[in-house]
């Protein structure tokens, strides 16, 4: 076959040539899609901003744009609120950031570890001046008795008691732990770290206290400590950090034990940590770790329940009180 083939041709379907008349009664808009300059020198009712409006000033146009519509002066009142409590917790993470000394560095990142205070590592220049401890009578915080020892030639922790009114008296043990502290000597050639102890009818875990907020647990406070301080208890940069972090965690929970069976396996986790060492966690000196472990074991009474490994260890950690 030659040529071109014709196709066979269809009537259409719809007719496009009549006017369509378009009802009076109904609102006539002008095309979105037009120039905004008319010949008639008339706008579109859309106009296409400059440039690119940022969140708040697309809500700042929206409102003005918005006067007079039911409900928006509500709606506008709760967004200033909503706007004041922003500024307000703003304020309360600046003063938090300046009392643990965070700086802004966006490339460290600060990993949760449990029951673990997140406080960043200080240098010796900035040692706290002040700490506000809060701790039951009934379960002395005897880390402080062993720190003030223990850090004596580098840091001056100066303790002063003072008794909250929900607690009457000071039992003996508390009463003993209390003179010690304030009568304890110190040099006077190295920084002092002043120490609020507040005799108060808490839980058996101790709280201290940062920007008024409480932290719960011993550990978290000696973990903060260590942070805080260029001392011999700064174990971030050692081998075992996160033997010692865990360690810790069994410090807190023998504290918070309620039965002899989690105290009995406690303890044999910190034995196995002391292996044929002298200190926890394999150490050939006395740790962050050695602090929290004495203060437990202390508090709960449990020096008759150690082993031979673990008691010899005890008799150790005592010595340095005594020393």
């Amino acid at each position: 076959m030659n040529g071109p083939t014709k196709m066979y041709r269809m009537k259409p379907i719809v007719v496009h040539d009549f006017a369509v008349e378009l009802p009076k009664c109904m609102y006539r808009m002008n095309n979105i899609h037009s120039s905004r300059n008319k010949a008639d020198g008339t706008e579109d009712h859309v106009s296409l901003p400059n440039q690119k409006l940022d969140i708040f000033d697309q809500v700042k146009q929206f409102l003005k744009n918005s006067q007079g519509i039911p409900g928006m002066a509500e709606l506008e009142a709760k967004q200033n609120d909503i706007l004041k409590q922003l500024e307000q917790l703003k304020k309360q993470i600046h003063s938090l950031k300046c009392d643990l000394n965070i700086q802004n560095d966006t490339s460290s990142k600060v990993i949760p570890k449990v029951a673990q205070c997140t406080a960043s590592k200080r240098t010796k220049n900035n040692i706290p001046s002040t700490i506000v401890i809060n701790a039951n009578p009934d379960s002395p915080p005897y880390s402080l008795e062993i720190l003030q020892r223990l850090l004596q030639n580098q840091i001056a922790l100066v303790v002063t008691s003072y008794l909250h009114s929900t607690i009457a008296s000071l039992p003996d043990q508390a009463n003993v732990l209390k003179s010690s502290l304030e009568n304890f000597k110190l040099p006077a050639v190295v920084p002092v770290v002043n120490v609020s102890l507040i005799w108060k009818n808490i839980s058996s875990n101790v709280e201290f206290l940062i920007a008024h907020t409480p932290i719960s647990g011993e550990v978290n406070f000696l973990r903060y400590l260590s942070r805080s301080t260029d001392t011999q208890l700064s174990y971030d940069s050692d081998v075992k950090s996160n033997e010692i972090d865990s360690l810790l965690d069994q410090c807190y929970l023998l504290v918070r034990a309620k039965t002899k069976t989690e105290r009995s396996e406690i303890l044999q986790t910190l034995q196995k940590s002391l292996s044929k060492s002298q200190w926890l966690a394999g150490r050939s000196q006395p740790s962050v770790l050695d602090v929290a472990a004495y203060s437990a074991v202390r508090q709960c009474h449990l020096a008759k329940d150690l082993n031979v490994g673990l008691g010899k260890w005890y008799e150790r950690s005592q010595a340095l009180v005594t020393s």
